[in-house]
């Protein structure tokens, strides 16, 4: 989403340099983007890297999105449901009912995940059986301690970076109802903002929405027998980097 910056940790353009990234800053933030159209426009800009003779490779932190590439997802029909007359609690309650387990992968905090679901269903667990794009997916598994610390840490630099002051610009833009506005760490500082949290309690609130969907991909990332797990970032360039030249060779 444009605008949408610290919030996301999307990358810097330092960061940047020299390595083209693509699927940044593509809708505006109350635009919809589904996952069956995040799995058209990677599996495009994926085919354009491999003509190129290079390299792609696929970072994030949604499970549903990357599975949907990786595995060809095809999706089953929705409710029929005219999510349009709902409210966003009887959309959430309608999705626990009828796609109890496939939430477990769905940021429930952004309403129009939980939309996308109701309207398209969910994904076949069959598709999960194989993958179909060749390539090494390594997790990181950090320890709860660890994980716990880089959480408030990441939480801090956003504060400093200023966090507060991209909701307030994008909520003067797009409204306080918007539903990108809703996510994890956004909702928290809107919540701030409407005078619900004090400036003390933001950051724990941050860190509590921010550990609580961790869980939630730790769970869905765990139904993958695919993915080789790894202690820290070091062994995760190890694995990856024993992968490629064991695929230069063939």
């Amino acid at each position: 989403y444009k605008g949408m910056d610290i919030g996301t940790a999307k990358p810097s353009n330092e960061q940047m340099q020299g390595i083209k990234h693509y699927l940044l800053d593509v809708i505006e933030p109350n635009q919809s983007f589904s996952v069956v159209e995040f799995k058209t426009l990677c599996l495009k800009y994926i085919n354009k890297i491999r003509q190129k003779g290079k390299l792609a490779i696929i970072v994030g932190g949604s499970g549903l999105y990357l599975d949907a590439v990786l595995f060809d997802y095809s999706f089953r029909s929705g409710t029929g449901l005219d999510t349009n007359t709902m409210s966003d609690q009887e959309k959430l309650e309608a999705a626990q009912k009828i796609y109890g387990k496939d939430l477990l992968g769905v940021d429930a905090k952004n309403i129009r995940r939980v939309e996308q679901l109701l309207e398209r269903g969910p994904s076949n667990s069959a598709d999960r059986a194989s993958l179909k794009i060749p390539c090494k997916i390594v997790g990181v598994k950090l320890e709860k301690p660890l994980l716990k610390q880089n959480v408030e840490k990441r939480t801090q630099q956003m504060l400093n970076n200023g966090f507060v002051q991209e909701v307030q610009k994008l909520r003067s833009r797009y409204g306080s109802d918007c539903a990108s506005l809703k996510t994890t760490g956004y909702a928290q500082v809107g919540d701030y903002l409407d005078g619900k949290l004090t400036k003390d309690q933001l950051a724990s609130a941050i860190n509590t929405a921010t550990l609580r969907l961790a869980k939630k991909q730790t769970t869905w990332f765990k139904r993958n027998p695919h993915i080789d797990w790894v202690a820290d970032y070091a062994e995760a360039s190890r694995s990856a980097g024993q992968y490629l030249s064991k695929t230069l060779v063939e």
